[in-house]
């Protein structure tokens, strides 16, 4: 998970998600309160990735908490289902 914060950009958290068998994902999420979020320079917001971080209490290390699922298909369901990139896994 890497936090980036570019000085024309919402600030938004990377994601590579991966486990065996299944078809990794590369995405990323930006908190609605960003001020930058309707003028992203490089138009990746996109709705469905738009989240809002909850209040934490009780946690020296942290201030918010983000229930978040991510949902990995297989590579025969990438493949049956025309999901672009790799529909098979990496030989190397």
């Amino acid at each position: 998970m890497l936090l980036d914060r570019h000085p024309m950009r919402p600030a938004h958290i990377h994601f590579i998600v991966s486990a065996p068998g299944y078809k990794p994902i590369i995405t990323q999420i930006f908190d609605r309160r960003d001020k930058y979020l309707a003028d992203d320079a490089v138009f990746a917001v996109k709705d469905s990735l738009v989240v809002d971080f909850l209040p934490l209490e009780g946690d020296k290390q942290a201030q918010f908490e983000l229930p978040y699922n991510f949902k990995l298909a297989t590579y025969e369901e990438a493949k049956n289902n025309s999901l672009a990139g790799a529909t098979e896994p990496s030989t190397a």
